[in-house]
């Protein structure tokens, strides 16, 4: 089904502006232009919950995302020399593009850079995946699904990242102190 109202009302977006809207803010002005068939494969897409899809986007998402997360698995298991199949899922197909893409994300030595790279990986798949179709449904969940990118970029500040550091360090000095206090007794 085509939603050219609804498409062509929606302001442009780019990763790392601040979104226009929160995804359930989206989703909830997607209420009435929607059918309630795809207002429900919206709905899934925006909690994340694209497995519970129907549609053949919601699965293609899926099957990329865990392809994707599958791949930083082993890269991240390979650093902390661990296994890597027990943090694998099952997914459909194998993209090589975007394989490529977190092979090359997951060689930045920073982690930020990383994120970046991996989000903007994920960006561009959704614009190859929508490209002959600008005005259909996928535009409209691709666009749900580029909220969500850019509201996680929003959140993410040097504070946060400061008190993620000092809570890390401060969990493990705790914990460290007490296995030297249960091992010095």
């Amino acid at each position: 089904m085509k939603y050219y109202y609804l498409v062509a009302s929606l302001p442009p977006v780019a990763l790392g502006d601040p979104p226009p809207w929160t995804p359930e803010d989206f989703l909830f002005h997607c209420q009435g232009p929607l059918s309630q068939e795809d207002w429900r494969e919206l709905s899934l897409i925006v909690e994340d919950r694209a497995a519970e899809g129907e549609s053949d986007f919601a699965a293609w998402w899926n099957a990329l995302d865990t392809q994707m997360r599958n791949i930083q698995a082993r890269f991240r298991a390979a650093r902390l020399h661990i296994e890597a199949r027990p943090f694998m899922r099952m997914h459909a197909g194998y993209d090589i593009a975007a394989a490529q893409a977190v092979t090359d994300a997951m060689t930045r030595t920073q982690p930020l850079e990383r994120e970046l790279a991996l989000d903007r990986s994920r960006w561009n798949a959704l614009d190859d995946r929508i490209l002959g179709d600008r005005f259909g449904f996928e535009e409209v969940m691709a666009y749900a699904l580029r909220l969500r990118l850019m509201e996680r970029w929003a959140r993410l500040s040097d504070e946060e990242g400061l008190q993620r550091v000092e809570t890390f360090i401060t969990d493990n000095v705790d914990e460290s102190l007490e296995l030297e206090r249960l091992g010095g007794a």
